[in-house]
């Protein structure tokens, strides 16, 4: 018997509704993200269609659910009162749910059975376990450790399911093997294991399959019936990598919003969950499309089904296998980077105390470039304490030199292969980049993110909110969004709440090096300064189209500078193909240091469409120039002099289906600001702007806080 509306936790009635019951699908709220209950209101019947289908969450939608989403976001996105913000938003979550429309249903699904005991610390019944092993061919065997290891945790039978060529020792030849008259590799043997212990015990509690190179905890079968099954939970991992591992002692419920899930080397079933597993018809899909492993498979399966899977800190098992002998493309991850603090027999757990809180070894990935993004990269190298610097050349800009750091830095200009990635992988406990891992188009390090999961490592990125797609593949594996400014912060959390997302979110106001550019503080207004750079990117428009403005706004500078003539203006622009200009106006090419931008110049002039931090709007004041920009987020709070409300709005995207709202000014209006400026003293405004970076966009503050967020 499948669920029923009564049973859903997002089902809530609506008053009124002429004498026939209808509700409110408050998950369909949640993902659209703003609008009247009544606009997600939805009849018995279509909440029986939803209750037939897998359990719907933010992270998976399931169809029925998705166009309660689609339906409801296109009429908040026409709705002429709703704000810029919801209208973005809801054309957001239109887009994001239009792909899951045409999903065919696979029928009801059954709820899983009530826990047998509830991990009360005293064993109900000893519970019934039927263990598997797999192996295959090593070149340095483990398997004679694993099994002894597992004696003495009082797992006395285990099944063996070997690989063509595995060696069994002989202590154990007495044990049931399986032998695989081909080779079957990692999923399959998974799964066929699974299913065989099934066969032969289909009463048992307990089904287990472990990894041929663990070492298990003493006394832990008996340890395990006094807490199974953990908060309810009827999908237990023995094995805690440092991803899952808590501050304190005992049980945690983990819900992967994501495939990318660890604690292959032993997964515990309760029954009737294995039923679920084994009947699962999108497990049979993956395994026919041979292109995860194991434990991606069991995390896309409790993801769909709402599962919690329970890790225990510290961790009951320990990893003690190099590399995977089973995975065919080789992605095993190494004990030393994945596992967390192990205990060696279950008596020591009463007395694990955490290890101290310790800055892990990060990793930086990303160009030197004379961009925005390079410029970043350069000052966490010099500010932050990093292990090394995966450093691939950028795909158009000048390239620079690596600053002058004390740890390794790789220089990249062609692709790297798995092998290499990981050897440069090894040991660290963070990965850090900004904006994106590498260019589609060019990609160097092809899924260095996602080789970083698989390896145990953390991911940390500090996010360009306007490209952050979130159906790019890299974005779910993100653990950690560093967020430069308010608005990324607040952005990216409402995010995490309404679509399910796995990342933490902190915020860091982005540090300038002010030491890097030289103050004087500026006296009469008497030159405007704009810095175009590459001018940005246009956006793409609902028919297709790019914009006619780029993303820095050089048109709307360029007109109020006809418009102002003759008050002086100095732009920099790495663009010579630019509109006819005025004669007030002076075009120079950049030079090759970013500090000698602002050497000239009494106010900055930013009048950006969009920003996804924007360098110029914070590097100008470090050098004393007062800021006027676009009165919209993030440029209104990075201590502007003077903002310029938007004109009009558009909702532009710029990586697939990823859409934010354009801002765009009116050159008249921005004009009319600029002459209020001029010809006034800004002395106190320029030592005001120096002053708020030193005090507000430090790399003393930030170094403080990524210390304390980036920890082994």
């Amino acid at each position: 018997m499948g669920r029923t509306p009564e049973q859903c936790r997002f089902r809530q009635l609506l008053p009124g509704g002429n004498g026939n019951e209808t509700f409110c699908c408050t998950l369909a709220q949640q993902i659209v993200g703003a609008g009247e209950r009544a606009l997600y209101r939805v009849g018995r019947d279509a909440c029986e269609a939803c209750c037939a289908r897998p359990l719907p969450s933010p992270a998976a939608m399931n169809p029925v659910v998705a166009s309660f989403v689609y339906q409801a976001a296109m009429a908040r996105a026409r709705d002429p009162s709703a704000s810029w913000r919801e209208r973005e938003e809801a054309v957001r979550a239109q887009k994001l749910v239009a792909g899951k429309l045409d999903f065919v249903g696979r029928g009801p699904l059954g709820p899983s059975a009530a826990p047998a005991t509830v991990g009360t610390g005293t064993p109900r019944t000893k519970l019934a376990w039927v263990v598997g092993m797999l192996t295959a061919p090593r070149k340095k065997p483990t398997i004679d450790r694993t099994l002894k290891s597992l004696r003495r945790a009082g797992f006395d039978q285990v099944h063996i399911f070997a690989e063509p060529d595995s060696w069994i020792p002989d202590e154990f030849r007495h044990l049931p093997v399986t032998y695989h008259g081909r080779k079957l590799g990692n999923l399959s043997n998974f799964c066929t294991s699974l299913t065989t212990l099934f066969m032969l015990e289909p009463r048992a509690d307990c089904y287990v399959i472990f990894q041929d190179d663990i070492e298990v905890a003493e006394g832990l079968r008996a340890w395990c019936d006094t807490q199974f099954w953990p908060q309810s939970a009827g999908l237990v991992s023995l094995y805690t990598c440092k991803i899952y591992h808590a501050g304190t002692s005992g049980w945690r419920i983990v819900k992967p919003e994501t495939t990318t899930t660890f604690g292959a080397q032993a997964f515990v079933f309760r029954r009737d969950v294995l039923k679920e597993f084994l009947t699962d018809g999108r497990m049979f899909e993956l395994h026919e499309a041979r292109t995860m492993c194991d434990d991606a498979v069991v995390g896309e399966f409790a993801t769909r089904r709402d599962i919690g899977i329970a890790y225990h800190t510290p961790s009951l098992i320990d990893h003690v296998g190099e590399t995977s002998a089973i995975v065919a493309d080789a992605h095993g991850t190494s004990g030393p980077q994945s596992r967390s603090e192990p205990v060696g027999s279950v008596t020591d757990i009463s007395g694990w105390k955490a290890p101290a809180k310790a800055t892990g070894r990060i990793g930086m990935v990303g160009w030197s470039a004379a961009t925005g993004l390079g410029y970043m990269n350069r000052d966490i190298a010099v500010h932050f304490s990093l292990a090394k610097w995966l450093m691939p050349d950028h795909p158009s800009a000048l390239n620079l030199p690596a600053p002058k750091v004390r740890f390794p830095v790789q220089q990249v200009s062609r692709t790297m292969n798995w092998d290499e990635q990981r050897a440069w992988l090894f040991g660290l406990d963070w990965i850090l980049f900004t904006e994106r891992p590498y260019f589609t188009d060019r990609p160097c390090i092809p899924q260095i993110v996602d080789n970083a999961r698989r390896l145990g490592i953390n991911v940390a990125c500090v996010p360009m909110w306007e490209l952050t797609d979130l159906e790019a593949d890299w974005v779910q594996l993100v653990n950690l969004m560093i967020c430069p400014t308010r608005f990324t912060f607040e952005l990216l959390g409402d995010w995490k709440r309404r679509f399910g997302l796995p990342w933490d979110v902190v915020h860091v106001p982005w540090p300038v090096d002010a030491r890097r550019f030289w103050f004087h503080r500026r006296g009469k207004c008497e030159r405007f300064l704009f810095i175009n750079g590459t001018s940005g990117c246009s956006g793409r428009r609902d028919n297709g189209s790019l914009t006619p403005y780029h993303r820095k706004g050089v048109e709307v500078v360029l007109e109020a500078a006809r418009l102002l003539a003759p008050i002086p203006f100095l732009v920099y622009s790495r663009v010579g193909d630019l509109p006819p200009i005025s004669k007030n106006l002076e075009l120079r090419s950049p030079p090759h240091e970013n500090a000698r931008l602002y050497d000239e110049g009494d106010v900055c002039v930013q009048p950006s469409h969009w920003e996804g931090l924007g360098l110029q709007l914070l590097e100008c004041q470090a050098a004393g120039l007062p800021l006027v920009t676009t009165d919209a987020p993030p440029m209104n709070e990075l201590n502007p002099l003077r903002t310029v409300r938007a004109a009009a709005t558009k909702i532009v995207s710029v990586l697939g289906n990823h859409v934010f709202t354009s801002h765009r000014l009116s050159a008249e209006d921005l004009a009319s600001t600029l002459e209020s400026l001029y010809g006034s003293d800004v002395g106190q405004a320029s030592q005001e702007a120096r002053q708020f970076v030193e005090r507000e966009q430090s790399w003393d503050n930030a170094r403080r806080t990524l210390q304390d967020v980036l920890v082994r």
